[in-house]
């Protein structure tokens, strides 16, 4: 088996350009971005089918015909405990907000354009409407922008930023090692936790597809929701016992403030209104 890892953006554009030249493509494609992968869909690219295993799973698992969920990550905030101790560190987005205006340029998030900090815009405006968006653009004048987490955690490090939020769950195990430990901290959002399904399909142009339905057989078996927990992802299909599970996120906040539900409603068409919106929060 040959694994890419590419953006989502990259993938779409790569399956798009080996189909139209006729070479061999992507037998499996796995993305976080809603609007892409549904895209992908709406091109007639993925195979229409039902794994077996999507009977045990939650009805929020299934997100499109044909496409499914491996994992559900959450988007977290991460603070530097040097320079805001953890008494001091808001636990959920409108007390970071209020906070923000006394620690302005220190806060740090990232652009838009990233598939993951759209799903967590999109995922909790969705959910909180006017005053979700109100916590936003009060957040906006007050946070600097990065393209992605590796910026965002490499300057929280160093202390250019004290505070981050919507950083993709997958930092979590990074975090727990002892060194970055002594110096970071995250927790989830208990006024609404993004939960962003890590939608996985086979493609219709796969040359092996049978194998390629065994691969996600695996990936939505137990054994295969253990595995994605060692690599940081978010399992949540039950029997699976994981540290950064579903169950892991719902002790902290609680059921209703975790924004699980597959895609928000109307997600493609909404799409240039939530960017726009966002932008002239960030002035960007």
């Amino acid at each position: 088996m040959r694994v890419l890892n590419m953006n989502d953006t990259q993938t779409f554009q790569r399956y798009a350009t080996e189909t139209a030249t006729g070479v061999r493509t992507a037998d499996v494609v796995m993305a976080t971005d809603a609007v892409g992968m549904l895209n992908f869909v709406d091109k007639g690219n993925v195979l229409d089918y039902d794994d077996p295993n999507v009977q045990h799973l939650p009805e929020y698992a299934r997100l499109a015909p044909g496409v499914v969920a491996m994992s559900e990550d959450p988007l977290v905030a991460v603070y530097n405990t040097a320079l805001l101790p953890r008494d001091k560190q808001p636990k959920d987005l409108k007390s970071l907000a209020e906070l923000s205006d006394s620690i302005k340029g220190k806060v740090g998030t990232t652009d838009i354009s990233n598939p993951q900090s759209f799903g967590a815009v999109s995922n909790y405006t969705a959910e909180h409407g006017d005053e979700g968006w109100r916590n936003i653009e009060a957040l906006g004048p007050n946070t600097g922008v990065e393209s992605g987490n590796g910026n965002l955690m490499q300057k929280l490090a160093q202390g250019e930023y004290q505070a981050t939020y919507f950083v993709a769950g997958s930092v979590r195990a990074l975090i727990e090692e002892d060194e970055a430990a002594k110096i970071l901290n995250y927790t989830y959002l208990t006024d609404g936790t993004p939960m962003l399904p890590r939608a996985v399909a086979v493609t219709r142009k796969a040359k092996s597809p049978e194998a390629a339905k065994l691969f996600v057989n695996f990936l939505l078996s137990v054994e295969g929701q253990q595995a994605a927990c060692k690599g940081g992802f978010t399992p949540y299909r039950d029997g699976v016992e994981c540290p950064y599970g579903i169950a892991a996120v719902e002790k902290v906040v609680g059921a209703d403030n975790m924004m699980l539900g597959g895609y928000p409603e109307d997600v493609v068409r909404n799409k240039p209104a939530i960017v726009e919106r966002w932008k002239k929060a960030y002035d960007r």
